[in-house]
């Protein structure tokens, strides 16, 4: 082929995946597995023995059989099963450099035509990690995982962070090279001498890291243990509730039930003028307000385990929505402006509908606040939304910091409706100073960090491009209407 070079002779040996086991049952062969289950007429004695040391380990097809018939019905059998087949190659059939393992029912892998001689590197979204014995490669963009057995094949890994052409490798790293793209972890550049990836609008808005945990929080592109796996046991598992860590409380009042009903507007009044972008006044909210916005929000309405949500397994039922009950946020409330509470940071308890004292200095935590809702001067309550991981990672495997956001979403957009429909305005932060809040709050940002903020009392500032024309689509009078009911 033009522009096509030798490469090294590798051994190839064959394996299947480590969760798959074989059945036998009446006259099919059933191999079993994550994914599903394929069965098939009983095999040869050939065939089925070397079925057999694959479940134990890599072998050499060039070991199996010298009949014709035997090799030609493994390789039917193994392309009818190549989601489940891991490839290993090397120049040492005993010492294999690296191996390929399908991650999805859906992995096909071939080696396709030799390299040309044009740059090659690294992709861009590649991930390397390790698991303690082997180097892992793997990408969002591909339905396999490469394991680097050996240190040179790091070392030409390492070198490929930077375009190199093909014909200024050995051999041997080419054949390395050819295999890691086949993988869909090295990329080769066009012959326009581009690399696609750079390219391509579909790609333009992705991170990396942002499409990696994409494809590992949802299912179709990886096999890892995915849902309520309950890894951790119950050691792990935090109280339903956080207990206070000082003493000093702020007991607060609760709301009518009857007032609440006879005043508070409609749902869609609320709906409008929530995310409406018409100027709203500013307002010193009072302890009562605030009493009222987290009773009507995150308080504990019932409990299941001991009445004071100790108990490990224990859940709770609150008005907004968190996957499994597990309710992993907290809420800690930074005053600086608020009417009956002296100014400090405290942490909202939503079992006794108090809160207690964290620290009296929360200047960095305000703002910060201030910077994030780009307001001239600080605001007058922040409520910082942070989440206790373990209250979903014990019992969810590969999802458990997504159902955090999701949760983060649902109780953010409640916060807001209620407050709006109080007239209160407020400013939902869109990001969170880990560092800072875990400073100031006390925390251990690996079990309990900011995932969320929410400013009490203002809107947020003009932002970039704010000034840009709006034109009227569905009903655009709708917010202003709902204003009017507001106030």
């Amino acid at each position: 082929m033009p522009g096509s070079m030798d490469e090294a002779a590798w051994f190839e040996l064959w394996a299947l995946r480590e969760d798959v086991y074989l059945e036998f049952q009446d006259k099919e062969l059933i191999l079993r597995s994550r994914w599903e289950d394929v069965c098939l007429p009983v095999p040869g004695e050939a065939a089925v023995e070397a079925l057999r040391r694959m479940c134990l380990g890599p072998i050499s097809l060039d070991n199996v059989s010298t009949r014709f018939d035997d090799r030609a019905e493994l390789s039917g059998i193994l392309e009818r099963v190549r989601h489940l087949v891991v490839r290993s190659f090397g120049p040492d059939p005993e010492q294999p450099l690296l191996s390929v393992v399908p991650i999805s029912l859906w992995a096909e892998y071939c080696l396709g035509a030799p390299l040309a001689d044009r740059p090659v590197r690294l992709s861009r979204f590649a991930v390397i990690t390790s698991d303690g014995r082997d180097w892992r490669v793997e990408s969002p963009l591909s339905l396999h995982r490469v394991l680097l057995h050996q240190a040179a094949a790091m070392e030409l890994v390492g070198a490929l962070a930077r375009p190199v052409l093909p014909s200024r490798l050995s051999p041997a790293d080419r054949s390395l090279v050819k295999r890691l793209g086949a993988a869909g972890m090295v990329v080769q550049a066009s012959p326009r001498a581009v690399f696609e990836e750079d390219h391509d609008p579909v790609l333009a808005g992705w991170s990396p890291l942002d499409l990696m945990f994409h494809s590992r929080t949802t299912l179709g592109r990886h096999d890892h243990d995915f849902g309520e796996t309950y890894r951790s046991g119950s050691r792990a598992v935090e109280p339903v509730a956080k207990p206070p860590a000082r003493e000093e409380r702020v007991k607060l009042p609760k709301p009518s039930w009857r007032q609440l009903v006879e005043t508070d507007p409609p749902l869609t009044v609320a709906l409008e003028a929530a995310n409406s972008r018409l100027p709203e006044p500013e307002r010193v909210p009072s302890i009562d307000d605030l009493s009222e916005l987290l009773y009507r929000t995150v308080r504990v309405r019932s409990l299941t385990g001991e009445p004071d949500g100790t108990t490990a397994l224990a859940t709770s039922d609150r008005p907004y929505r968190s996957a499994g009950d597990c309710y992993g946020l907290e809420v800690y409330v930074t005053a600086d402006d608020c009417k009956g509470l002296p100014s400090g940071v405290y942490h909202y308890d939503p079992l006794a509908h108090q809160l207690a004292v964290v620290t009296e200095r929360g200047d960095e935590l305000l703002e910060n606040g201030r910077v994030a809702a780009n307001l001239a001067c600080r605001p007058p309550v922040l409520i910082t939304l942070t989440a206790r991981f373990r209250r979903l990672s014990w019992k969810y495997n590969g999802l458990s910091y997504a159902l955090v956001l999701k949760d983060v979403g649902a109780l953010t957009q409640t916060l807001k409706l209620v407050s709006t429909a109080m007239g209160l305005p407020t400013c939902a932060l869109d990001g969170a100073d880990v560092d800072v809040s875990s400073r100031v709050l006390g925390l251990d940002w690996r079990i309990e960090s900011a995932v969320a903020g929410l400013v009490v009392g203002r809107s947020c500032g003009a932002r970039p491009g704010s000034t840009q024309a709006r034109h009227p689509m569905n009903d655009a009078a709708w917010p202003a209407r709902a204003m009017t009911v507001i106030r």
